[in-house]
């Protein structure tokens, strides 16, 4: 960040979550109906399960590849390349449906997200001001909430739309063409912000490229993200299916309530997480936590709607507050470093939660059993940070965080 830049509102921050708010748009359009197209193509069960979860496999293989590169390059050009692979995949999957290709540009698009998201976190981490760290974390992450808030339905619609019009098979090129204007959308803030070439002879320049993937400072912050993100991870993959289970119709109106929440919550808490620190995590992190337990005993929709607030409330003051740790706890030129590092833990949770979740459901019972236990996860984010603490209170002193 340019020395004198007191605002969070500043214009490489506002390009940088214009950015993410795009991807959200294209991203959670299209996720929701990666299965369901895959069966339209033909896929089997287990491997449609394949192509919907090998989308995070192969970002996390791929973490190795994106962490150098992100340190050692421009970032603004690299972003531009980043969404033009975006654009580039959700092209192929509208112009070849066939299984083969599908795999092929699906692991395309994998490859753009162990880039995208830890791109835009350091790009968000250089333009804040230090003392407004995590208030403009939780700004940042508004631009995706509403993203995430408008993309299903408005992908559904789409789908709808060119189905009804032209064929099955037409709505979800439709769709997919939708993404792929998002991605190329999304490359005018990044071209709009300021160049970001790392220095020529920085430390960092001069490590291996393999020192470059992750940082041992940051790895007890990607661990709390890691156990957050397992129980978050659960209400997407599994809160429609436990409603059927307990006959609760309308549950898909929990994620709408989720995230109206998130919008108001991520900026107001980052606020507060900056002027009273750490003092807010174990609060927000127990409210987090209560909510599983909210939703493992709801046997009517209220209940699972107040089940929604309470999440999105302690989620939604935790998240900018751990996004913020992960930058404090490095000097400037390892934040890339650090954010690929809280990637990989968020990568983990993606894949572990949803896994884990489903082999609880099937022993214990059931799916209101599995949010039961899904409060552990939680409760284990809240012991990782009372044991990151000290750590965390000496880098970010040491680095003016």
């Amino acid at each position: 960040m340019a020395a004198g830049k007191k605002t969070v509102w500043n214009k490489d921050f506002i390009c940088a979550a214009l950015a993410n708010m795009l991807l959200c748009l294209g991203h959670f359009a299209t996720h929701p109906f990666i299965a369901s197209y895959s069966k339209l193509l033909g896929a089997g069960v287990g491997l449609t399960g394949f192509l919907t979860g090998m989308f995070y496999g192969v970002a996390l293989a791929m973490r190795p590849v994106s962490g150098p590169m992100i340190t050692r390059l421009d970032k603004r050009k690299l972003m531009i390349g980043v969404f033009g692979l975006g654009a580039a995949a959700n092209l192929g999957y509208a112009l070849f449906p066939t299984v083969p290709l599908f795999i092929a540009f699906r692991f395309l698009n994998g490859a753009q997200y162990s880039f995208v998201g830890s791109l835009i976190l350091t790009r968000i981490g250089d333009s804040l001001p230090p003392d407004k760290m995590a208030s403009g974390m939780g700004i940042y992450g508004v631009s995706g909430s509403i993203g995430m808030s408008v993309a299903p339905a408005a992908g559904g619609w789409l789908r709808d739309f060119g189905a009804a019009r032209f064929g099955e098979l037409e709505g979800y090129r439709l769709l997919f063409l939708y993404a792929m204007a998002v991605m190329l959308a999304a490359i005018i803030p990044c071209a709009v912000a300021s160049p970001d070439a790392p220095a020529k002879d920085g430390a960092v320049l001069r490590d291996k490229w393999y020192k470059n993937i992750f940082t041992a400072d940051a790895l007890p912050v990607a661990t709390i993200m890691m156990f957050l993100i397992m129980a978050y991870s659960l209400y997407s993959a599994y809160i429609v299916e436990f409603a059927k289970e307990r006959g609760i119709s309308g549950a898909s109106v929990f994620f709408t309530v989720q995230a109206a929440v998130l919008i108001v919550f991520r900026p107001v808490m980052g606020a507060v997480s900056d002027k009273y620190g750490t003092r807010v995590a174990l609060p927000s992190m127990a409210l987090f936590a209560a909510s599983f337990l909210i939703v493992g005993a709801a046997r009517d929709l209220p209940t699972l709607l107040i089940a929604s607030v309470v999440s999105a409330a302690g989620y939604g003051a935790a998240q900018p507050m751990v996004q913020a740790m992960s930058m404090r706890v490095v000097p400037r030129e390892r934040r890339g470093i650090a954010s690929n590092t809280l990637y990989i833990g968020m990568d983990l949770g993606f894949f572990l939660g949803p896994v884990i979740g489903a082999w609880t459901a099937l022993r214990a019972g059931g799916y209101g059993p599995m949010f039961f236990f899904a409060a552990l996860p939680a409760a284990l984010a809240i012991a990782a940070f009372v044991f990151a603490l000290p750590g965390y209170k000496r880098l970010s002193e040491k680095y003016g965080g």
